[in-house]
């Protein structure tokens, strides 16, 4: 199975992409190599990171993120932690009951299940899916997102953001369907988590500025 974390993986993608879109050089010459690692430390932490940070600013989000660290010895936590921890506590970090549910709901999913990163690894990305919808709180999104920042996976293209919704629209110049999206994106498999990466780049960047 392709992990992007892996550079040599990476470099492979990207080549294979340029072959058939030379709008692949252009973009890797101005917007560097895709960087998937955000230092997440497993599916676990980064779905209760996830939660954290739905519907606020991400400044906000970072701030709730380290006051719910600081409820715990080390900064460090497990399910039971969590299960064990009143609502009234969590709450002082800055989380509304709506997101305090939500969290506790995907502490019980793992301590019913056990399951380790080790396990995620091992399973294809529709199995993932499977697995993750069941949560209270966790979406399509917040699962494309854990594929590829929290795993790695190449070939994942998040039709549902917001800011690749956008990056489509500058880069090709039109606004596209879903299913028009979907269909140009297969041109990109199986490295369309690449592609989405710089979807994303675009619309922080200056592409229309470009030759």
């Amino acid at each position: 199975m392709i992990n992007l974390f892996d550079k040599k993986e990476l470099q492979t993608g990207i080549n294979y992409l340029a072959i058939k879109n030379p709008i692949i050089s252009k973009l890797k010459n101005k917007y560097g190599e895709p960087n998937f690692d955000r230092g997440t430390t497993g599916v676990f932490h980064s779905l209760i990171r996830s939660i954290i940070s739905q519907q606020i600013s991400t400044k906000a989000a970072s701030s709730v993120h380290t006051k719910f660290k600081a409820l715990f010895p080390g900064n460090n936590f497990n399910y039971d932690d969590i299960l064990l921890t009143k609502d009234s506590k969590l709450k002082s970090a800055g989380l509304s009951h709506q997101k305090i549910k939500y969290i506790k709901a995907t502490a019980e999913y793992f301590k019913s299940t056990h399951y380790t990163n080790k396990d995620f690894k091992q399973m294809s990305n529709k199995e993932i899916e499977k697995e993750l919808i069941q949560i209270k709180g966790i979406g399509p999104w917040t699962i494309d997102m854990i594929l590829i920042f929290t795993l790695g996976r190449a070939d994942i293209f998040p039709i549902g953001d917001l800011g690749v919704r956008n990056g489509f629209k500058i880069l090709f110049k039109k606004n596209a369907t879903e299913k028009q999206m979907l269909t140009k994106s297969n041109q990109w498999k199986p490295y369309r988590t690449i592609m989405s990466w710089y979807l994303w780049r675009v619309v922080d960047g200056s592409w229309e500025t470009m030759d």
